[in-house]
């Protein structure tokens, strides 16, 4: 009796510990957003968001048309204020940033950034 009480319980707390084993998360990708504008060109600026399923989301940035260069820096800097919203609440998520690239083709080429983020 003392036996089977004894690998009673034994297998009762194995059967518990394997219930507070830790399990490995399934990891959940990479998400892109990407900023791009053209500065001086009627192009409105937008940003794309690449989610780990391969769905996409575009945000156009419109009421923004370029008269002269101060409203080029202007558009500029509403388009990264966007990209910042943005960030900031897929970090409010658990997104984090891995990298950033920037990438400029050309005279008044569309400017893009990239902010590659994972869940973390």
């Amino acid at each position: 009796m003392k036996k089977l009480l004894i690998g009673t319980s034994l297998a009762l707390a194995t059967a518990a510990s394997w219930a507070f084993y830790p399990k490995e998360a399934a990891p959940a990708g990479y998400l892109a957003v990407i900023g791009s504008g053209r500065p001086g060109a009627s192009h409105s600026p937008e940003i794309t968001t690449i989610y780990p399923d391969g769905r996409r989301q575009v945000m156009k940035l419109t009421g923004l048309t370029p008269s002269s260069e101060r409203s080029s820096t202007a558009i500029a800097v509403e388009l990264h204020h966007a990209e910042m919203v943005k960030i900031n609440k897929l970090y409010a998520q658990g997104w984090r940033i891995v990298s950033i690239t920037q990438s400029t083709v050309g005279v008044g080429a569309i400017t893009e950034t990239v902010y590659l983020m994972e869940k973390r």
